[in-house]
């Protein structure tokens, strides 16, 4: 058991533990853009608070979890999730590439969305909470074109 707890604290320590994304997210931003290239979509990068953020666990339970984003979401984006906890749960590593694709974009509150062209290209911003039919009206007008 001693062992076991070692081990927890040493990869707790190191960083290497981090937030998951849910599932069918990644937080993998590179592979998400070549895959957006490929399939011929656009990058969703979601910039949330999961575990303090009152608007993001609202997005989340109204928006992000209900079929329809879901299907629109799967059939046009690469959802990309950079979480930025009150924890410690997300790498050092992954923090780090996190606050730069913030810093880059200008992110300043939670939750944000970032659409991206395959080629990393900003092609829209939708900042804070919505109701889902207004979230998913609002990410209509980012669609890729086929």
């Amino acid at each position: 058991m001693k062992k076991l707890l070692l081990i927890f604290a040493v990869l707790f320590g190191a960083g290497i533990l981090h937030a998951a994304a849910p599932k069918g997210w990644t937080t993998d931003i590179e592979a998400a853009l070549k895959t957006a290239g490929s399939e011929k979509k656009n990058v969703l990068l979601l910039f949330t608070g999961s575990d303090w953020c009152r608007y993001c666990v609202r997005l989340k339970n109204d928006v992000l979890d209900k079929d329809d984003f879901q299907k629109l979401c799967n059939e046009n984006f690469v959802p990309v999730y950079f979480d930025f906890p009150s924890n410690s749960s997300v790498s050092a590593g992954q923090m780090q590439i996190q606050k730069m694709w913030q810093r880059k974009f200008g992110v300043r509150g939670y939750p944000t969305v970032v659409i991206l062209k395959p080629d990393g290209s900003r092609i829209g911003t939708i900042g804070g909470y919505r109701p889902l039919e207004a979230y998913l009206n609002a990410l209509r007008q980012y669609l890729p074109q086929k």
